[in-house]
């Protein structure tokens, strides 16, 4: 399994494909500076599974152009949130591009899970959590799906744009702290912002990496990077030298901002690397899989 997430500033867009080819996608945010959109880079190439993560402009903005020259098998999003429930979220800030098409689809379509969509994709195995609108939450942010993406003893969590009181709702979901307890990669919830820490999460989950789908820092509500860091069981650094009986220093921590787009290779047994477009480090996995070493792509 091949994991691109790729280096969108405080968008989302990930690419997950399958041994098989299949192809599932979670949100299509883009890139306008340097410029990278998913509608180009993927451009006539089918993606099985469309996952709208979060129902915010930065995670939907090229949806547009994604819908028109992408072939898309499946569409995913929260099925509690329907075209009317949209537009009242978004009635005071009002919707541009990306929003109002996903708000055309769910209006023509519904809500949920749509067209030919399948929990497997050759292997790659996939479920999704959610609130529930006006029940839990009426803001977009907490209203996120929580995706859990397995291939064989590998699992990585998404968490949208969760904040602190989306998660502790999720937890009271029996088969989501069950999953929750096999996390091997955790991509963190609102781009790694405050309100997305809980520390809950981490009573139940110990992930190796913590990576960060962020741009330029703005507020101070990023400066989480330690909080995670101490959470995190860390991946060693081979690109530093080692210490004192040649004991690596540990990769806790990556970020978009700081090493481009970050790719994952998962091997059928568990075993993953990690590599990025834009970082002077390279990092592999500890302890049980401790045999397989990165490479970073620079």
């Amino acid at each position: 399994m091949r994991i691109d997430i790729h280096d969108v500033d405080h968008g989302g867009c990930t690419v997950i494909t399958g041994p098989a080819g299949h192809r599932l996608m979670l949100d299509c945010g883009l890139c306008s500076d340097r410029p990278w959109y998913p509608s180009l880079a993927y451009k006539h190439q089918r993606i099985d599974t469309l996952m709208l993560m979060n129902l915010d402009e930065d995670h939907c903005e090229d949806l547009p152009y994604l819908w028109r020259d992408c072939p898309i098998g499946g569409l995913v999003s929260n099925p509690t949130v329907d075209a009317r429930a949209l537009r009242a979220m978004k009635a005071e800030c009002g919707m541009r591009d990306g929003v109002t098409t996903a708000t055309g689809i769910l209006e023509r379509f519904g809500p949920g899970f749509l067209g030919n969509w399948s929990h497997n994709l050759g292997g790659v195995a996939w479920h999704v959590f959610w609130n529930r609108y006006r029940v839990d939450f009426t803001d977009t942010n907490n209203l996120s799906l929580a995706a859990l993406i397995r291939f064989g003893a590998f699992t990585i969590l998404f968490g949208g744009d969760l904040e602190r009181a989306g998660w502790r709702q999720l937890l009271t979901i029996p088969d989501f702290r069950a999953k929750l307890a096999e996390t091997t990669v955790y991509v963190a919830s609102h781009h790694g912002r405050e309100n997305g820490c809980c520390d809950e999460i981490f009573e139940i989950c110990s992930p190796e990496l913590v990576i960060f789908s962020d741009g330029r820092k703005q507020f101070g509500t990023q400066e989480t990077r330690d909080w995670y860091a101490s959470r995190t069981g860390g991946i060693p650094d081979y690109t530093k030298p080692g210490g004192l009986f040649g004991l690596q220093p540990r990769r806790k921590v990556m970020t978009t901002r700081r090493d481009g787009t970050i790719s994952i290779d998962v091997a059928n047994d568990g075993r993953f690397s990690v590599s990025s477009t834009r970082n002077e480090s390279s990092v592999a996995l500890p302890g049980l899989l401790s045999s397989h070493s990165v490479r970073v792509a620079t």
